[in-house]
């Protein structure tokens, strides 16, 4: 989850993500055959949180952890939501005073070629008509990027709100199903099919949530979305032809 709210960018109890790592530790027992201690390796997991700050805290791989950590991620959300408008507005604003800036930088950079230049101060007069364009240019470009910037913030705003809108119908989907896909673009079927592979490696089917979709984009969810309502309109079956015994399965 991206940071949105300027007290949030240095925090560290504001939550970006969190994964699970798997770890391995000496764990020492007694054998009673052999007559003494014998060290042995065990396999766990941890919960480890990448925070706003830069830490990264760990916690035991509990349920009751994970679903914690969802809820905090979704007060994040809806004290970013309380954002929206006054980023809107700013949005509104650096566009505007880009696009004036650009076009006083054209006129200025016009009105400098065309002028009659005075010989006496012919390198003053130069210097003037590179720089004082080049500065309103520039500065229109700075508003154009920080506009830019709020628009990805407002996007990503929209997006978890889209999740949690519909967090039950894209978790009740079949991801196997390559039509639900369709028309995602590659390096999002990639991510979706890493968060699949996490997800089943912990028993999860619930792959969808404010903390797998982080590099997700809004378009991708509205794809599937909407894919899933075709596939639930239509109604057909999906089948797949097993080689060995020319059975056919359905889905």
């Amino acid at each position: 989850m991206k940071v949105i709210r300027d007290e949030d960018k240095k925090s560290n109890k504001y939550i970006l993500r969190f994964e699970v790592e798997k770890c391995t530790r000496n764990k020492p027992y007694f054998e009673k055959n052999l007559g003494g201690i014998t060290i042995t390796t065990e396999e766990y997991s941890e919960l480890v949180l990448h925070m706003a700050d830069g830490s990264k805290p760990r916690y035991d791989n509990l349920e009751e952890n994970k679903l914690n950590l969802l809820q905090l991620m979704t007060k994040q959300h809806l004290k970013n939501k309380m954002c929206e408008e006054e980023l809107s507005s700013k949005m509104s604003n650096n566009i505007a005073k880009s696009i004036a800036l650009v076009i006083g930088g054209l006129i200025a950079v016009f009105t400098m070629v065309n002028a009659t230049p005075d010989s006496s101060r012919l390198l003053f007069s130069n210097t003037i008509r590179i720089v004082f364009p080049t500065i309103i240019l520039a500065y229109g470009g700075i508003k154009a990027i920080s506009a830019k910037k709020i628009y990805n913030e407002i996007k990503e705003i929209k997006k978890n709100d889209y999740l949690l809108e519909n967090e039950e119908v894209l978790n009740e989907t079949d991801l196997n199903n390559e039509n639900i896909l369709e028309n995602v673009k590659y390096k999002d079927k990639t991510a979706i099919a890493k968060i699949k592979h996490a997800k089943d490696k912990e028993n999860d089917s619930h792959y969808f949530d404010l903390n797998s979709i982080d590099g997700l984009s809004l378009d991708t969810l509205k794809k599937i979305k909407s894919n899933i309502e075709r596939e639930n309109y239509l109604g057909l079956v999906t089948t797949i032809e097993e080689t060995k015994d020319k059975k056919y399965v359905k889905k």
